[in-house]
């Protein structure tokens, strides 16, 4: 018998195979071994070194997870599974294997026979891999994955072997037989390539369906916010649409110039205060309004904050005792109500048309474009307010903001990070808690800071979030590709994206290069 003894170890037992030990070597670097135990016998040289200490020798669970097909680390149970194409991913380093099982009864051991699965080449020096490490005599291998394949052609071939070993006069014999094989599998392998399309065709088609939850959850929320807008202009019209003639005709000149100054100040940019800056503003107006003699001072002070007028109130004050000036007061600020619908359901369908376009970045991300300069905090509250109605009943948001310059970038694609780095957060803490946002320049870069008070992010899961489709959201609610496409979008810009977490706390943060 010939003998493919790949180990380092001097026990390591002799398993029997059809290929010199040489050749086996050459093709399978990133194998290895198991028994009945479940205990790793041998293992390629290049998976030895890449893999933790005490491989040989230790339990195939202590050191890799089966990631598909869904099979439990049972003997049995693998064999039954053998034909089936596996996902191996060791559970210390992350990467993946991906190959076939291949038992030997005879010795009650188990090959996997595969190499290591990347998608990016960068990845290689990650895991300590070169390109040299890899099989370099691909139809050999192939040649090998059809006689897993077929069965019935590798257990003829293994009679041939022995029969080779055993009876080394019938030569002759076992050459033809050989050969007469070798034809069989040949056609096989012309089946398999008439096929490859259709197998290409339905990867794809897979990819698409897990696509395709994600861009439902993911549009959901536009919709929310257009659909409560909608309703809110609904509403407007519905209580006000008869008495606003007679408003405007009996509002005075002085009527006329408060609505008009209450409008402006709503349809201006807001002012970005902290939450401790608003209240103190707003306790100085409760004040101010009650000496003035107001009813309802803190209602008044409520509704003058909705409509941006937080600061230098005395001059409009006096004009709010009269029952015409709150009822223009009243009137302005369902009027601004009205106009921030409106706003909303804009901001809204851009966000649709982003979910959209992030889609086809994942899709054809290599494509052109030209940069354009925006100022990142604006972004920001833009990605906020569409999920207003979901930060305010629980959520409160810190803004830490700092001076910074405007930065040149694909406007769109780095709107889609902090929308998908925010959703995330915002479902982390299921919709309670604390959302704190930093943003600063740091050097010749702008660095933004989403951290919210969640559960945090387990160890073992850490080091797979930006693995594309890896997610732990239930199906439906989440593609997987979220992080990955924030990553791609962030190297696009040379930038860099890192992440901290523990409970209670999970920070993410975004640098972007200002040249």
């Amino acid at each position: 018998m010939i003998s493919s003894q790949l180990s380092t170890e001097s026990n390591a037992p002799s398993i029997e195979h059809n290929l010199p030990p040489d050749c086996f070597a050459q093709i399978f670097p990133f194998h290895f071994v198991f028994n009945r135990n479940l205990e790793i016998v041998q293992a390629g040289k290049v998976l030895q070194r890449i893999a933790p200490e005490g491989l040989i020798g230790g339990q195939l669970d202590q050191f890799f997870q089966i990631q598909r097909p869904k099979v439990g680390l049972d003997y049995d149970a693998l064999i039954k599974k053998s034909k089936k194409l596996f996902l191996i991913e060791s559970i210390q380093q992350g990467f993946q294997l991906k190959g076939q099982l291949m038992p030997v009864q005879t010795e009650e051991v188990i090959f996997f026979i595969g190499s290591l699965w990347v998608t990016d080449l960068c990845e290689l020096k990650e895991n300590g891999v070169k390109l040299q490490d890899f099989a370099i005599h691909e139809p050999t291998s192939d040649f090998l994955y059809l006689l897993q394949a077929k069965s019935t052609a590798l257990a003829d071939t293994t009679k041939l072997t022995e029969e080779l070993t055993l009876k080394q006069t019938e030569l002759e014999q076992t050459l033809q037989i050989v050969q007469d094989k070798n034809e069989n599998l040949q056609a096989t392998l012309q089946q398999l390539e008439a096929t490859q399309d259709q197998l290409i065709q339905s990867e794809k088609m897979a990819s698409l369906g897990q696509l395709i939850a994600g861009i439902a959850h993911e549009i959901n929320t536009p919709l929310g916010a257009i659909r409560s807008s909608v309703e809110n202009i609904s509403d407007f019209l519905e209580r006000n649409l008869r008495v606003l003639p007679s408003f405007f005709q009996n509002l005075t000149v002085e009527g006329n110039h408060l609505f008009g100054e209450l409008l402006d100040s709503a349809n201006q940019d807001r002012m970005i205060l902290s939450s401790r800056e608003k209240r103190k503003l707003k306790r100085g107006n409760i004040r101010m309004l009650e000496e003035q003699g107001i009813e309802q001072a803190d209602d008044v002070a409520d509704t003058l904050a909705e409509l941006n007028y937080l600061e230098k109130i005395e001059a409009i004050v006096p004009r709010l005792r009269s029952p015409e000036g709150r009822q223009t007061l009243d009137m302005a600020y369902q009027f601004s109500t009205l106009l921030n619908s409106t706003k909303t359901i804009k901001t809204a369908t851009d966000k649709a048309a982003k979910v959209v376009f992030a889609l086809k970045s994942y899709t054809h991300f290599d494509h052109s474009g030209n940069k354009s300069t925006t100022n990142l905090i604006n972004d920001i509250e833009t990605v906020l307010t569409l999920y207003q109605s979901q930060l305010k009943n629980g959520v409160e948001v810190i803004r830490n903001y700092g001076p910074i310059p405007s930065v040149s970038c694909f406007h769109d694609e780095l709107s889609q990070v902090w929308t998908n780095l925010i959703h995330n957060a915002l479902q982390a803490m299921d919709y309670q808690g604390t959302l704190t946002l930093d943003v600063k320049q740091q050097d010749h870069q702008v660095q933004v800071k989403i951290a919210d008070s969640g559960q945090g992010i387990p160890a073992e899961v850490m080091p797979k979030i930006f693995q594309p489709f890896f997610t732990t959201k239930p199906p439906g609610e989440g593609s997987g590709l979220g992080l990955d496409i924030v990553k791609k979008i962030v190297a696009k810009h040379e930038g860099e994206i890192t992440v901290e977490s523990e409970p209670g706390n999970t920070q993410f943060t975004v640098s972007i290069p200002l040249a």
